[in-house]
């Protein structure tokens, strides 16, 4: 079989869909036919072939073929945001690319998430959104595996006191997996596949005071990463968790930085960065983890953020980084009595900001935030027996 097969351009999806299609059962092999779809990358078009018959329904449908096309495909980056309007909570999902941000489309929701109290975004990996919240009628914890782009999620009920979560897809087995971190250091790990939460060991050396952590986890090639605080607040650990060896790890930061303030995590592409925020809070030094081993040079400086381009700001802090390295800042300043929240693009040459849009402004009396969270177009969940459509 010619394995050379030309991979079909975005724009080309729908001259398959109309003019190929009708004739392709009849006249091409199907195994040609197999590496004609692999190369279709959007998910939406892989959704509508779905229904052209059994056999394309059963291909795509596949584990192989849903493995093959999140570790082959290279997918477009966007930013999920989850904002407060009026009385509801919502979703709003901005492609990073050269119309950024102009390109936004509102995901639907799982109804399930929409009953989650003080719902928050854990992480995304692969295509899939981790949401975790409180559900008063079952008084536990629930969180939500969503996938936006097929509209389905999957719902695990979190039978622990919660304190540090982390979600990843293990870059081998395609499986979703969930971590709980307690302050004494304990772990449980909960994976899609078996539906259980397994207990596992942490062999970290636990500080008398216990792990505190003060933000939320990244995940990065198939590793976790948590940020962990000591008695006296300062943030000098990173906790990294290895989802496929199931593997802890302790990374010290604190000799790596002139100055460590206020330190949180973040990433920037695939790599691990440090957002270390001066103790007068008006700059922020962004280092991004080496791979070199030595404590002395594990992180280098890329740039610094500075905040005195946000005039009359009360809070600001980074929430995230574009594909091209720019932070994108949630900006909190006073307006007719209220607090007026934004999102802002950040140019570190020229030290000025812009203005997502009018659309991700909102003003508020209380200490409501943004949440964001960078994602991609997956299959995943497409072929979960658990999953619920919506």
């Amino acid at each position: 079989m010619n394995r050379n097969v030309p991979l079909l351009p975005f724009n080309d999806v729908e001259t398959l869909n109309m003019k190929i299609r009708p004739k392709m059962s009849d006249n091409i092999p199907f195994e040609l036919q197999e590496e004609i779809i692999k190369g279709v990358l959007p998910v939406k078009s892989l959704i509508r072939f779905r229904s052209v018959s059994k056999q394309w329904k059963s291909l795509i449908d596949s584990s192989e073929f849903i493995t093959h096309h999140t570790l082959n495909h290279s997918q477009p980056q966007h930013l999920l945001v989850r904002y407060p309007n009026r009385s509801e909570i919502k979703y709003v999902s901005i492609v990073d690319d050269d119309s950024f941000p102009q390109h936004k489309f509102s995901p639907t929701v799982p109804p399930t998430a929409k009953l989650l109290t003080h719902p928050r975004i854990i992480a995304s990996s692969h295509g899939l959104v981790c949401l975790c919240g409180f559900v008063h009628d079952l008084k536990k914890h629930l969180i939500v595996l969503w996938n936006p782009w097929i509209r389905k999620s999957a719902e695990i009920v979190f039978p622990y006191i919660l304190n540090a979560l982390g979600f990843g897809v293990c870059p081998k087995t395609m499986d979703p997996k969930i971590v709980n971190i307690t302050r004494e250091a304990n772990a449980q790990v909960y994976t899609l596949s078996s539906g259980a939460w397994r207990h596992v060991s942490t062999n970290l050396r636990v500080p008398e005071t216990g792990f505190s952590f003060r933000s939320y986890p990244e995940v990065i090639d198939g590793i976790l990463y948590w940020v962990t605080c000591n008695a006296r607040g300062s943030c000098d650990k990173i906790i990294s968790f290895n989802l496929t060896s199931e593997e802890f790890g302790l990374i010290e930061v604190q000799d790596s930085l002139e100055d460590p303030g206020h330190l949180c995590i973040s990433k920037v592409k695939e790599s691990l960065v440090v957002l270390s925020y001066d103790k007068s809070d008006e700059a922020c030094d962004v280092w991004m983890m080496t791979k070199n081993g030595d404590p002395k040079s594990l992180l280098i400086k890329l740039f610094t953020v500075s905040f005195k381009a946000f005039h009359d700001s009360i809070y600001h802090r980074i929430v995230g980084f574009r594909k091209n390295n720019q932070p994108i800042i949630e900006h909190h300043r006073r307006s007719y009595g209220f607090r007026l929240t934004t999102l802002e693009v950040y140019e570190p040459c020229t030290e000025q900001s812009n203005d997502i849009g009018t659309d991700l402004c909102f003003m508020i009396n209380n200490n409501s935030y943004f949440m964001t969270t960078f994602h991609t177009e997956s299959l995943l969940l497409l072929n979960h027996p658990g999953s619920i459509a919506h």
